[in-house]
């Protein structure tokens, strides 16, 4: 009941905000230099919603401290435009909050983000509204960054937690590996990462949607610091024994589970013959499974053996883009006996067929290969005492190429007062 009333609110106030701006006009091009409007996140129009943005940051003194930092960022924003003269728009500022999220596999950190949509006015039957939807958009995510992933992905990931299974939110250290574009200045070497180059883009093409990326750290300080070859072959020996253990319950699963449908071969002959086949048929998407293990971290452990420290102490370049391998795989002699194999992380096909996923065959310094990093432990340090301290924050403005979306972004990329922002954390 009370979300349906919630909704009710919200669409009588947008009913109302869109009849107060009613005024004659032909076409949006007559509201282009109509004076603009600000709504900030102190006078925001639904204070219902408002009085939950940051509920789940959970404590009081946590959904305090990020309404501050929010607040520090909005009025900036603000002052990035004291002299631009914002028209034919309306802009209206919120913040949200998430649940605390485990960085470094240590330190939890308080996940908060300021939202400013731009709201054009539109011209419908000769009346101006305001459009309820935003193409151009400000937001500054605190202590996360987007468009930085992870480098692997992990099928069945409950089994990559530090303990198996157990939902601690923390994971072994190759799930926490990241393949670092250095275009995206994320150490903040300073400038901005645009995802799209705006010369492509066809002025007034309200369908493609550039964004601009303004990772900022700590002056003097890493995020991310390099993932050395020693930590890389290690992580990978950390996964086998996790693969092991995951393939092995597979394998137990498949065999109960045909087992339950082969429990009366003489009353059910026919249920019997499709359980002996279902079994075959099930496990043969793992063949010689243990033998590959052990042959892949005998690889990885002759490496670390035969290495010299100083070899050992640098960066590991990896493969660049992850690729799945898929094969047929005979596991009968009929023409129609076999099965299709799907392998992941694995850098050639050969490899993936040979051994599975993460079969090491040496790093990719020479072959075009891109650096593994990692959350720098020591840039985060206080966040166990005090987790809604802003320790990164990355500012983004997504634009389309038209006349007030390119003024918007422009004046904000040259105004905004960054060292300001940078002095925050």
């Amino acid at each position: 009941m009370k979300q349906l009333i919630s909704f009710k609110t919200v669409i009588a106030l947008l009913v109302l905000t869109q009849h107060l701006y009613a005024q004659d006009c032909q076409s949006a091009k007559d509201l282009e230099n109509l004076q603009g409007k600000l709504i900030d996140a102190a006078h925001f129009e639904w204070p219902q919603q408002k009085s939950n943005w940051l509920d789940e940051l959970g404590t009081a003194a946590n959904r305090s401290a990020a309404y501050a930092v929010l607040t520090k960022i909005e009025t900036l924003e603000k002052q990035s435009r004291a002299n631009y003269n914002l028209k034919g728009c309306v802009l209206k500022t919120s913040f949200s909050g998430k649940v605390l999220t485990t960085i470094a596999n240590k330190y939890p950190l308080a996940i908060y983000d300021l939202n400013m949509g731009c709201y054009e006015y539109i011209c419908i039957k000769n009346k101006l509204m305001v459009n309820s939807e935003y193409e151009n958009v400000f937001r500054a995510y605190v202590n996360h960054y987007t468009g930085i992933e992870n480098a692997f992905s992990f099928p069945d990931e409950a089994y990559y937690y530090e303990t198996p299974k157990k939902y601690n939110g923390k994971y072994i250290a190759l799930y926490n590996f990241i393949k670092m574009d250095t275009s995206k200045n994320t150490n903040f070497d300073p400038g901005f990462f645009q995802d799209i180059p705006e010369a492509g883009v066809k002025q007034g093409n309200r369908s493609v949607y550039m964004t601009r990326h303004w990772y900022c750290t700590k002056p003097g300080a890493l995020v991310y610091v390099p993932v050395t070859r020693k930590e890389y072959l290690e992580a990978l020996l950390v996964y086998y024994e996790r693969e092991k253990l995951l393939i092995a319950d597979k394998i137990k699963e498949i065999e109960i589970e045909c087992a339950g449908v082969m429990k009366d071969p003489q009353k059910y002959p026919q249920l019997y013959e499709n359980g002996k086949k279902n079994l075959v048929v099930r496990k043969a998407k793992y063949p010689d499974w243990q033998h590959k293990i052990e042959t892949k971290k005998a690889i990885v452990l002759k490496v670390l053996k035969e290495n010299t420290v100083s070899w050992l102490a640098q960066a590991a370049i990896v493969k660049p883009k992850a690729e799945t391998f898929s094969w047929k795989s005979s596991y009968g002699s009929g023409p129609n006996d076999n099965v299709w194999i799907d392998t992941y992380n694995a850098d050639t096909k050969e490899d993936a067929q040979k051994t599975g996923s993460f079969t090491f065959s040496g790093f990719w310094d020479n072959k075009g290969g891109v650096m593994l990093n990692k959350y720098n432990p020591d840039y985060f340090k206080g966040a166990e005492k005090n987790p809604a301290k802003p320790f990164m924050i990355e500012l983004t403005y997504r634009y389309v190429k038209t006349p007030l979306g390119q003024s918007l972004v422009e004046n904000f990329t040259e105004n905004f007062d960054f060292d300001a922002l940078r002095n925050m954390l």
